[in-house]
């Protein structure tokens, strides 16, 4: 596997800071860390291996509901840090991830990764900035954040309400990476591996080199229809080769953006949906199928009983038929 020669050491003066902050809010109010332990009630994480964690989300859509807490973040604990990989939906959210991985892995958060540019995996980076916690990206993703998150910030508000949403700001990451690079942070070493643009132009995997399980981010959802708008397909079923080799080399696990953690087999389902919308579009656009007829023609029933598979499919049908279109006109 290939790596850029680059390698980051986040070093005893960060986690100094991130000592201090802890011992901030292990001597908080007790009303506020009532507050942060009800907002993380019912999601408790799941111990993958020593030291690595998931905190599973929900699967649908925002909803006063489900508060916005959509997706998987990751916890990975060394021996001086934490590392979250998203950082949720809201500063709420945000600042409840953090109290839930110092409280299950006894050390201070010291970075936040985010592997997608999605509502999901940054709002909640508000409250990692308020901590002097650094958050990282990939460029693109850093750039995508900022060109955008502003609408999705009014969308959620309008979503989830106002008092959900209080506090929570745009952060764009300021640790940016350009390719795949080697980070030690808090004592454990991972590897950050852009494969190229997949599900975004910015798409990360992070892979824990201790236990070789591999964290995709929104790369890889598991009973989930995933969301085209970013995507390049030929990209992203490179994407997913890459991802299985990367769990292959280690417990053969990978933490899916959405759904609950499995093997490198439940990839299988999400390459098929992937080639099997682009094959239908394909056809209805061959066929001179108007846009409006295709969307409905298009159903795909064998992923019928995925999560957002009626509105969300016929999104993707959308998409595919007009970029597909776009290549027509291009050639």
């Amino acid at each position: 596997m290939r790596h850029s020669d680059r390698r980051w050491t986040f070093g005893p003066a960060a986690l100094r800071l991130a000592a201090a902050l802890l011992c901030l809010i292990t001597f908080a109010p007790a009303a506020v860390l009532a507050q942060l332990d009800a907002a993380a009630a019912g999601r408790m994480p799941q111990g993958l291996a020593e030291g690595v964690h998931v905190l599973v989300g929900d699967v649908d859509a925002p909803t006063p509901a489900n508060r916005g807490e959509i997706g998987n973040i990751g916890f990975v604990v060394g021996e001086q840090g934490t590392v979250v990989i998203n950082c949720g939906a809201s500063y709420r959210h945000g600042r409840a991830v953090i109290e839930t991985a110092e409280r299950i892995g006894g050390k201070p958060v010291v970075l936040a990764i985010i592997t997608q540019p999605l509502q999901e995996f940054v709002m909640g980076a508000s409250a990692f900035a308020e901590r002097g916690i650094p958050v990282l990206s990939h460029r693109a993703s850093a750039e995508l954040i900022e060109a955008r998150c502003e609408t999705c910030l009014r969308t959620l508000r309008t979503q989830l309400g106002e008092d959900e949403m209080a506090g929570t700001r745009v952060v764009v990451p300021t640790q940016r990476i350009d390719g795949d690079t080697v980070v030690t942070v808090g004592g454990r070493e991972l590897q950050l591996i852009h494969p190229g643009w997949g599900s975004s132009p910015g798409d990360l995997i992070v892979r824990d080199t201790h236990s070789g399980i591999v964290f995709a981010g929104a790369l890889a959802g598991f009973g989930r229809v995933p969301e085209l708008r970013d995507g390049d397909m030929a990209g992203w079923l490179a994407a997913l080769d890459r991802l299985e080799a990367l769990a292959g080399q280690g417990r053969d696990l990978v933490v899916p953006g959405y759904g609950a953690p499995a093997g490198t087999h439940a990839l299988a389902a999400l390459r098929h949906y992937l080639r099997d919308i682009d094959t239908r579009v394909h056809a209805l656009l061959a066929a001179g199928t108007p846009l409006l007829e295709a969307i409905k023609a298009a159903d795909l029933p064998a992923y019928s009983h995925w999560a957002r598979y009626p509105l969300q499919h016929e999104r993707n049908v959308q998409r595919r038929y007009l970029a597909l279109e776009n290549e027509l006109f291009e050639d």
